[in-house]
């Protein structure tokens, strides 16, 4: 039971039903990979079979991927695939890696174009239950994804659970939350999972439409709340416009979400508050995917509930270190089967993390896959300049873009205006990142058009 929960708690069906998740996820914390991998093949194969058995699309791309291992390996897929290969093959535990390593990735496209034969219902799953996350991310590209609330909710609060047990909240204190789509609303309670586990702490919450950021700021200074959720961009301008005022207000934590965290963000985030950034990988169409390290800035794999692949061009998994493409299976999806979702992320793996969690580890996200730049040679580079421009103390805020010449254009906005020194080092770290045979302008301005209604993106691309 958690330290925080009132010993006189109402023990309901659905709180031991929950409870019983959290224990799953957490007993994988300390669990050998052996152990885990075999959590989630048990997982994959209940999740294949259904998808072949309720879903056109699957019994289609499944059938014909293990009609390939048929051909390539001639192992016991044939008997089941060979004459038949857009029909159910049979999946286990023991095999079902085999099968997945030579699926193809599902692609944004794939839910747009195929979003009727990926449904997988079964006569028991009645439309009340069904949910729809609808987003286009930052990249104008809609999707929806079908989800059975009863199961994929059970989930999604566990993680939230341990999420927070983590990095030792107290949902009985209050929290601001100023994010886009949000009204102006109070509430005796964080919601959800914390109702349900008996423990109530007021919410105040602020749509960032509202005002500008001086008003957010008077609005926090009124309220007083113990945690703040929002993006780490909008906590380091709130940041910076307190140390600029000598405002004072003391946060023991800010819950971040759908942006990459930068180190000056975080320092920010410290000097002004007091408080550290606890971030989370998570998207709309699989829902938790990584949770950051209670002790470390690295990343666990919330492997309980989603595999998580790092792969190169060639659908090759990424050796420990080397960037690559993130791809997700949501183990529980049954609704619409997300069986190696394509994200559009790019991360790579990291080393056993010193603080004990056994899960896999994400020792780096890097933004977008279109955040590549284009090279004059026709490949595309990888350089992380964010952390290295965002740590100059001059600069406020920047964005990269690269037009369709492929020349670079850096907009600052600064403390003040950029010295000789200020822009010898700003082109040093383009030359650090192997960015010299791109021409670079430096445009300083007293703000950026940043997109109302979408993630802020440090780097453009109009190429």
């Amino acid at each position: 039971m958690h330290p925080l929960t009132p010993p006189d708690a109402k023990i309901t069906p659905q709180r031991a039903l929950l409870q019983a998740r959290i224990d799953d996820l957490r007993a994988l914390e300390t669990a050998s990979s052996a152990a885990i991998q075999a959590y989630q093949n048990r997982a994959l194969a209940a999740l294949f079979n259904h998808a072949c058995r309720y879903s056109a699309f699957w019994r289609e791309r499944l059938g014909h991927a293990a009609y390939q291992l048929t051909r390539q390996s001639g192992s016991d897929w044939a008997r089941h695939s060979l004459n038949n290969p857009g029909q159910p093959v049979r999946i286990m535990a023991d095999n079902v890696r085999e099968l997945l390593s030579v699926t193809p990735t599902l692609s944004r496209f794939d839910l747009q174009q195929s979003f009727e034969q990926l449904r997988a219902r079964p006569p028991e799953m009645t439309p009340e239950r069904i949910i729809t996350a609808s987003t286009s991310g930052s990249t104008g590209s809609p999707v929806r994804v079908e989800k059975d609330e009863p199961v994929y909710g059970l989930f999604y609060s566990a993680n939230s659970w341990v999420e927070c047990q983590w990095h030792q909240r107290d949902p009985r204190k209050k929290i601001a939350v100023t994010l886009m789509n949000r009204d102006l609303n109070s509430a005796e309670s964080w919601g959800g999972v914390f109702d349900l586990m008996g423990l109530r702490g007021p919410s105040v919450s602020r749509g960032l439409m509202r005002g500008d950021i001086a008003s957010h700021l008077d609005w926090l200074l009124a309220e007083k709340p113990a945690y703040l959720k929002c993006t780490a961009a909008v906590a380091a301008e709130l940041a910076e416009l307190a140390l600029e005022r000598g405002a004072s207000l003391q946060l023991e934590q800010i819950l971040s979400q759908s942006e990459r965290v930068s180190p000056k963000q975080r320092l920010l985030c410290k000097r002004a508050f007091g408080a550290t950034i606890a971030d989370r990988y998570s998207c709309e169409e699989v829902g938790w995917l990584a949770i950051q390290c209670p002790t470390h800035q690295n990343f666990h794999v919330t492997s309980g509930t989603v595999l998580l692949e790092i792969l190169d061009d060639n659908n090759q998994p990424c050796p420990q270190g080397v960037p690559g493409r993130v791809v997700a299976t949501s183990l529980h999806s049954f609704a619409m089967p997300m069986i190696r979702y394509e994200l559009g992320d790019l991360a790579q793996c990291g080393p056993p993390c010193p603080c004990g969690i056994a899960l896999p580890v994400l020792g780096a996200l890097h933004g977008r896959i279109r955040h590549r730049v284009h090279m004059p040679d026709g490949t595309r580079a990888m350089p992380f300049l964010g952390d290295e421009l965002g740590l100059l103390p001059v600069i406020r805020q920047f964005r990269i873009i690269q037009h369709p010449s492929l020349a670079l254009e850096l907009q600052v906005v600064a403390h003040s205006p950029l010295s000789g020194a200020d822009v010898a080092e700003i082109k040093r770290i383009f030359s650090n990142n192997a960015l010299d045979a791109l021409p670079l302008t430096i445009t300083q301005a007293t703000k950026i058009d940043w997109p109302a209604d979408r993630k802020r993106e440090e780097f453009v691309s109009l190429v």
